[in-house]
């Protein structure tokens, strides 16, 4: 990773900008979950065999992205158009986070039908269900940092869907401080501050890339004020900047990098 951005986008962008990428960005996703899927079927299967180290030794071989986009399932839409955007625009790949943690609860339900359903009892087992979500969660929380880390770039969707404001939730108190209710996005955005940055090498191929259900959830909550603070906006205005001023003769996110001020 060499850096990280949160954005929020308005709605007039999206629907005038990145709306029209929907279609693209949503073949691109799906062709990257089923990828994702394959690999971590292979390594954590039904059959209750979670091999760690062969996952994170054959990990690499889903493709290795350009950005990392964290984010609400709430929001797979407008980040679908994005990635569609993108890529079209600037021959970028993105690697959707829900690839991983939406595939999470499919995984563990085929495991856990297998091994922790009680037929006589009609529940299942809640110690072995522990067992087999630590270890599930364990592995693909390697697979995440792992693809993170090998992205050059980390963007955060930062909207309402990802971050609730205290005071909408408790009249308590008064204090607003910036909360997520998903333990994914806590961890990757806690990844976020852990990982070291590392300056892109372009010295390989300048012009490579020319060519190129809503669920009740228990509300259980993370501070992720300060780590959200340290993360740099990049807004509507900067992405039609960088839309604007693109050429195939500079690596785009070399551009993006220049209008943000990080090289």
């Amino acid at each position: 990773m060499f850096v990280a951005y949160k954005y929020s986008p308005s709605d007039f962008f999206y629907n005038n900008n990145l709306n029209p990428y929907l279609t693209k960005g949503t073949e691109l996703y799906n062709e990257h979950k089923k990828t994702v899927r394959n690999c971590l079927s292979k390594f954590i299967s039904s059959d209750g065999i979670v091999n760690g180290s062969e996952l994170r030794e054959n990990w690499f071989s889903v493709e290795t992205t350009d950005v990392f986009i964290s984010h609400s399932h709430k929001d797979i839409s407008k980040v679908k158009a994005f990635a569609g955007w993108l890529y079209d625009r600037f021959g970028l790949t993105s690697f959707i986070d829900s690839c991983v943690w939406g595939y999470c609860d499919d995984l563990l339900h085929e495991i856990d039908k297998k091994y922790c359903y009680q037929q006589e009892s009609g529940t299942y087992n809640y110690s072995l269900r522990n067992y087999t979500t630590s270890h599930v969660h364990m592995m693909l929380s390697t697979a995440l940092v792992e693809t993170m880390n090998r992205s050059e770039c980390i963007l955060f969707f930062n909207t309402p869907n990802s971050i609730v404001m205290k005071k909408e939730l408790s009249l308590i108190s008064n204090k607003e401080s910036k909360k997520t209710m998903s333990p994914w996005i806590f961890y990757e955005l806690t990844m976020i501050s852990k990982i070291k940055r590392m300056k892109p090498d372009r010295r390989k191929s300048i012009l490579s890339h020319a060519e190129y259900e809503k669920r009740d959830l228990i509300n259980i909550q993370y501070d992720v004020s300060k780590i959200i603070d340290d993360i740099p906006t990049i807004g509507d205005k900067q992405l039609i900047e960088w839309s604007k001023t693109h050429n195939q003769w500079h690596h785009p996110l070399d551009e993006l990098y220049k209008i943000m001020g990080d090289i």
